[in-house]
């Protein structure tokens, strides 16, 4: 798992069909289970979701990963409201990691 987990920041995302959704920002992992449950994609199609928005999608929609990571599901084009919307954002110069 965390082979796998490790070399997906950074890798393009395509639905099944060969449209480019965004790229992988980061990885959730669920411990108890040991295993990826979702990737959080940045810098997202406005024509798939809405506005460009940084989603989060579960992993089982991974059809199959190399080079990229296609898609076995997506929706046709997500649109959020307001109340889906997050108060964060996931940028470079978020200083989580900062060293204080």
């Amino acid at each position: 798992m965390l082979n796998e987990a490790s070399r997906l920041p950074g890798l393009t995302v395509y639905t099944r069909n060969g449209q480019r959704l965004g790229v992988v920002h980061d990885v959730l992992l669920d411990t108890t289970q040991r295993m990826i449950s979702a990737l959080l994609i940045t810098g997202t199609t406005p024509e798939l979701v809405k506005d460009g928005e940084n989603i989060i999608i579960p992993y089982r929609w991974v059809q199959d990963l190399d080079d990229v990571v296609i898609l076995r599901h997506f929706p046709d084009k997500i649109e959020l409201t307001r109340e889906d919307s997050a108060e964060f954002s996931f940028d470079d110069d978020d200083d989580f990691y900062d060293e204080n």
